[in-house]
């Protein structure tokens, strides 16, 4: 199957985002749909993602990649789990349109996401890929592999000058600090897990078997980029489309790539979880 063409299209609309941005004057942009959260500088966003990707593939310069097997399962499961990600994107749009739809979200997203893809993976069964490759790949970099990455883009994106001296978290001042940890704790279980193991680790590594390796980044990014649709639903506007594909697309891309090279699900559940709340650390000292 030819897949550079859509290929080369996702990548340019993930690109082209922040391009747009820039172009018109744009640079700072919204990366979360709380209310608190305040707007971050562009180059804090993009700068420690392309820097992020470069120690991905640099480190080390060769690993063993996926050997592309379609078999019918992996097809079945595939298609099942990309038809539970449109779902949700479509149910994501209208929870958050009703009334107090911001609360029921996080159920919605367990029961569809979980809840769905658990049924597609068990109603097509079959030994997932992505075991047979983490088994070709050297113990060392497994475990070592996504370190300089991360710390790199955290440092980027948190610390460094790009960030403009940091992101503003006065907005969670005022929180109760038990009840600000404990929501932290559940966001990272509903979003920072459920979504990389839904997006990266379920449905990237089918598509990888089918496809390879950069058609299925990009795929699980963009609709990982669509799931986030509902943001428009407060504030319908094209700066925060693009905004919306910047940041999401930009965090999609590296722990997509994170996941590809070195199969170690805790290295993008913590760049996740580390991209909602390491900020909000400091409140706590």
């Amino acid at each position: 199957m030819r897949t550079w063409m859509p290929t080369a299209a996702g990548l340019t609309v993930l690109a082209g985002a922040p391009i747009l941005l820039l172009a018109t004057g744009h640079t700072r942009i919204i990366t979360s749909a709380d209310e608190e959260a305040a707007a971050v500088p562009l180059a804090a966003v993009v700068v420690p993602c392309l820097v992020g990707l470069i120690l991905i593939r640099l480190v080390p310069p060769s690993l063993p990649v996926m050997a592309i097997a379609g078999d019918d399962v992996t097809r079945r499961q595939a298609r099942g789990l990309a038809g539970v990600a449109l779902l949700f994107t479509a149910l994501a749009i209208a929870v958050r349109a009703l009334p107090g739809g911001s609360d029921l979200y996080p159920l919605v997203k367990v029961l569809v996401l979980l809840g769905g893809g658990w049924l597609v993976l068990r109603s097509a069964r079959g030994r997932s890929p992505a075991r047979a490759h983490r088994e070709r790949v050297p113990r060392l970099w497994y475990r070592l592999g996504p370190v300089p990455a991360v710390l790199a883009w955290g440092y980027l994106y948190f610390y460094s000058p790009l960030a403009g001296g940091g992101e503003d978290v006065s907005g969670y001042a005022d929180w109760d600090r038990v009840e600000l940890a404990l929501t932290m704790l559940f966001v990272f279980f509903t979003a920072s897990v459920l979504e990389e193991w839904f997006y990266r680790v379920a449905l990237q590594t089918r598509l990888e078997a089918l496809w390879g390796r950069w058609p299925a980044i990009t795929a699980a990014a963009l609709l990982f980029v669509l799931m986030h649709a509902y943001r428009l639903v407060d504030e319908p506007s094209v700066v925060v489309a693009l905004g919306t594909i910047t940041s999401t697309g930009a965090l999609a891309l590296m722990a997509g790539y994170l996941w590809s090279r070195y199969r170690n699900m805790w290295a993008i559940f913590v760049v996740h979880g580390a991209a909602n709340a390491l900020a909000l650390i400091p409140l706590f000292v």
